[in-house]
Parts: C-alpha cells; sequence; structure tokens
C-alpha cells in the first residue's frame, strides 16, 4: 500500500512539476480581412501546448512570461519558409519578481506560406511547442469604377 502511495506521490509531483512551462499571450491584432490569432491547448492538468493561425503577410506579437518576463528566450521554426520568428522588443514592462519590472520577452511570428509548420519554444522557465497554421489571404474581388454590384 505504501509503495502505491509513493508511485502517485511521484506522479504528482512530475505532473505539478512538468506544468511549470511559460505562459503566452498575443500583444498584436490581425489587420482587417486577416486573421491573427493564438490559441491555448488545453492539457489534464494545464496548458498542454498553443496554435496560431496567421494569414500570409501578417506578424503577430508575442510575450513570454513565467512569474515575469522569460530569460534566454529563443524560438526556432521547424520550417521557415511556411513561418518565420524574430525576436522583439515591445517597449513595455512586465511584472518581475516582488516589487520590480522588467521589458517584457517577445518574438514576432511572420506569416511567409500557406501551410503548417511548429515552433518549438525554449527559455530558462521551459519549453513549449507551437503548431502554427499559415492561410492564404482572402480572395479580392476587383471592382470597376462605374460598373453596377451585380448583388
Amino acid at each position: 500500500m505504501s509503495r502505491a502511495i509513493g508511485v502517485m506521490l511521484l506522479v504528482v509531483a512530475a505532473s505539478v512539476l512538468g506544468a511549470c512551462n511559460p505562459y503566452l499571450t498575443a500583444q498584436s491584432a490581425a489587420p482587417p480581412g486577416r486573421v491573427a490569432r493564438l490559441d491555448p491547448v488545453d492539457g489534464f492538468w494545464s496548458i498542454k501546448s498553443y496554435k496560431v493561425e496567421l494569414s500570409v503577410g501578417v506578424a503577430l506579437a508575442v510575450t513570454c512570461a513565467e512569474g515575469g518576463p522569460c530569460h534566454d528566450l529563443t524560438v526556432v521554426s521547424d520550417d521557415p519558409a511556411i513561418a518565420t520568428v524574430r525576436p522583439a522588443s515591445l517597449g513595455t514592462l512586465q511584472p518581475s519578481g516582488i516589487a520590480s519590472q522588467a521589458t517584457a520577452s517577445a518574438v514576432v511570428i511572420v506569416g511567409k506560406a500557406p501551410g503548417t509548420t511548429r515552433l518549438r519554444l525554449r527559455s530558462r522557465e521551459g519549453t513549449r511547442d507551437i503548431r502554427v497554421t499559415i492561410v492564404a489571404p482572402p480572395a479580392v474581388r476587383p471592382v470597376l469604377i462605374g460598373a453596377k454590384d451585380p448583388a
């Protein structure tokens, strides 16, 4: 019986420690007629990963935090032809520690071509995988000046 309790406590401790990965927050909005969204993918205990949907040519600013801004943040794209990532300085402060503030730790994700890829975020605070889907921009119907709208 005591061995079963010990195993259960080990599983709970591993789950709690594994849940200490950084949290991501979108800091920009999509331009009109385009898509730019960051959504969490929930797991049993907390957020398991994130997913991003972007239109081609759109950039999404994302901050990383876990009790304060992330340290030593790097993000790598599995396919830079679909989505690229650049470090960013947003010029905003976030709480850091009990009574101090620090510059937000951020990146910008840019949609390059339609398709899907994965971003791998690493920081001193932990790791996150981000599934990225880049969608083609909506088709634009040409408007002829002086022509009647068929609708």
